[in-house]
């Protein structure tokens, strides 16, 4: 069994989630930063549809552009076939409409027409503002 060569990458749209901040849990001063946890919901909607549960475990930093919010977040999906987990990590940026968001993801399914999933990279690219959190998710293939 061999490996295939990899001569590019590419991006493959895989959904879209709207989510908001249902509680919020105030950890404090943190010799990282400020830290909070920020229990979400919402929807997704695009090659996999369903609702949508996480926490983001942030860490609040003061930088030079403002405060950054280092993001981790563990998630799932529920679909109508099962659930698909995952890590999400990256940062949010101060931007005029709120927060930039840049993230990569690690998904987790035991879904047969999702496995490939397991080896997959997502990556992911939104906005957080009072509107709540608005992500394109797509797979780097």
């Amino acid at each position: 069994m061999g490996c295939r060569e990899v001569t590019s990458m590419e991006l493959e749209p895989f959904y879209e989630l709207e989510a908001n901040i249902v509680r919020t849990e105030e950890i404090g001063e943190t010799p990282y930063g400020r830290r909070s946890n920020f229990h979400m919901k919402g929807t997704v909607k695009g090659k996999i549809n369903g609702t949508y549960e996480g926490i983001d475990y942030g860490t609040i930093v003061k930088t030079e552009v403002g405060d950054v919010v280092h993001v981790y977040v563990r998630e799932t999906i529920t679909t109508d076939k099962g659930i698909i987990s995952g890590i999400r990590q990256g940062y949010a940026v101060p931007s005029k409409d709120g927060l930039a968001i840049r993230l990569f993801i690690f998904f987790h399914t035991q879904i047969p027409e999702y496995r490939f999933l397991n080896w997959t990279l997502g990556v992911a690219e939104g906005k957080a503002g009072p509107e709540g959190l608005r992500l394109k998710v797509s797979l780097l293939r």
